[in-house]
């Protein structure tokens, strides 16, 4: 079917007219079809509103039991757009202003003249394609609008720390689904005039997703970031784990041919939560320091960490087995004496090595392997530094005995954020949580202080609580907050302005207009409603 046709529907209430005015559109060109026919417009109605009914042009007839054709017009004017032609015995001049008040394009008089109507509805079919292109404009640029504001709330929340999640109800506004973050961070940011930085590899991305992602029919949104560097969410509605880092690898190639700059991109792991975006931001800088190990004009990801990890091991030789066995002791908290043992056993059979480049590698090859497994399996901000600290471990070393304490110091760090985890394990993570929330709904809540006080990793900590109780922690706090903020609107006698900073909304007008979604009224109204019930 053309999806470009006028779609037609005809009301007269003489079947033999009526067959008479479909063969007649149909006769005019294969540019119309006819989806729907009725003796009466209370059954054309009917059906509209039973949802089977989609039409770009009414022909009905004016004198119709039950409902005339005019206020067949008025009344399905109330809830779709469309051109309409009305037709009657009735050479009547009232009739015509009535007809044209209503919104029909022309009254015509039977009977109908057949080069006359032709010509009718060729002026019909321009007025609406007409309509459709300027609709698909304001649509395009609509689209447009949303993206540059949608961009810029990005933007903001990347740069911004400790978010509330109260201003955070804007990311509902995003299409519902599984999303990939991407840092583009320039490797050298010395030699070029960052303006001109800015403008050539923008452009560049710009272009890249245009071509090689809106074919995908999934959304994309990209800001710049500070320095030299750029953001890019996209979203992934086929749950493909290895989209996000194919299209980065062509990316990076595209940047690298046209701007003959060197870049490196971070890839996120898939996530689904919008709010998790801080989280992500800092997982992403902390994946672009492995550029220090493993070279500029990269594509990482934690899974292709874990690939060169492998690749390390395959060509290391002897400290692999007890480098796996600390990893295995970690996976399962034991930062006993077992796995200070083992770390004991690396340093020994590290000092038998004679090459540096030897021991700067397995050093390596442990910290990067634990780094990776914190960064995805725990929590804390303060872990984000220990990657750099890792890679200047043999650097800051002036001898063996300096290196030796310069790791335990270090494995220490790791042990002491561990045990934080292991001390926690056992409890209800969603109960601590709660708890938390209901202790804290005056304050600023974000995702990682909900996640530290389990503790566990932010990103993982959003599945399982969205897992176990069928609702998103945004959905929580917001429900509790105004749950909160109704039982002190009936039992005590603060201001709305009071109650809403006691709830955790700054913006009193904001805090109403949430107020009134949940419960049908702002406060004071339903305060008021509720004195009298």
């Amino acid at each position: 079917m053309n999806t470009k046709q006028v779609k037609t529907i005809v009301v007269d209430d003489e079947s033999r007219i009526r067959r008479g005015i479909e063969r007649l559109v149909q006769s005019c060109s294969d540019e119309f079809e006819i989806v729907g026919s009725f003796p009466s417009g209370i059954e054309c109605l009917n059906n509209y509103h039973q949802g089977e009914l989609e039409f770009d042009l009414l022909i009905t007839d004016i004198k119709m039991p039950g409902m005339d054709g005019l206020d067949l017009i008025k009344e399905l004017k109330n809830f779709v757009s469309f051109e309409a032609v009305v037709i009657s015995g009735f050479n009547d001049f009232k009739y015509l202003q009535t007809a044209i008040r209503e919104g029909a394009v022309d009254y015509m008089v039977k009977p109908i003249i057949r080069d006359d109507f032709r010509e009718q509805l060729q002026r019909v079919k321009e007025k609406i394609q007409h309509k459709r292109a300027e609709a698909a404009r304001l649509e395009e640029m609509d689209s447009e609008l949303n993206f540059v504001k949608q961009s810029q709330l990005l933007n903001e929340f990347v740069r911004g720390l400790d978010r509330d999640l109260s201003e955070l109800e804007w990311t509902r506004d995003f299409p519902l689904g599984n999303y990939f973050l991407l840092n583009i961070s320039k490797d050298d940011t010395s030699a070029i005039n960052p303006e001109h930085v800015s403008i050539s590899v923008e452009n560049v991305i710009m272009d890249f997703l245009k071509q090689n992602y809106t074919n995908t029919n999934c959304p994309f949104w990209l800001w710049k970031g500070e320095g030299s560097c750029f953001w890019v969410l996209l979203q992934n509605k086929d749950n493909e784990e290895n989209l996000a880092y194919s299209l980065a690898k062509k990316l990076q190639s595209k940047i690298r041919s046209n701007t003959h700059q060197s870049n490196t991109i971070a890839v996120s792991e898939m996530f689904q939560d919008l709010t998790l975006l801080p989280s992500v931001r800092d997982n992403l800088h902390s994946l672009l320091q492995f550029r220090l190990i493993y070279g500029e004009n990269q594509v990482y990801s934690f899974s292709s960490i874990e690939r060169n990890n492998k690749v390390i091991k395959n060509d290391s030789k002897g400290l692999e087995v007890i480098i796996n066995k600390i990893l295995q002791s970690l996976e399962r908290f034991q930062m006993d004496g077992v796995t200070h043992d083992l770390l004991r056993q690396f340093l020994k059979d590290l000092e038998k090595l004679n090459s540096p480049q030897e021991i700067e590698r397995n050093i390596q090859l442990l910290t990067v392997q634990v780094v990776n497994y914190l960064l995805k399996y725990s929590y804390k901000k303060d872990e984000i530094p220990l990657i750099h600290e890792a890679l200047h471990l043999t650097k800051r070393a002036a001898n063996f005995q300096s290196l030796r304490r310069n790791l335990i110091d270090w494995m220490q760090k790791v042990f002491s954020s561990l045990d934080q985890i292991n001390k926690k394990e056992l409890a209800d993570p969603v109960k601590i949580s709660k708890q938390w929330i209901l202790d804290n709904l005056g304050e600023n809540i974000t995702i990682e202080k909900i996640a530290r006080e389990i503790p566990m990793n932010p990103t993982y900590f959003c599945e399982f609580f969205k897992n176990q109780t069928g609702e998103t922690v945004l959905d929580f706090v917001t429900k509790t907050r105004i749950e909160k903020a109704k039982e002190l609107l009936l039992t005590t006698d603060l201001k709305i302005y009071d109650i809403s900073e006691k709830v955790g909304y700054s913006d009193t007008k904001y805090f109403s207009k949430l107020f009134k979604k949940y419960f049908g009224e702002v406060p004071s109204k339903y305060k008021e409603k509720s004195k009298y019930s």
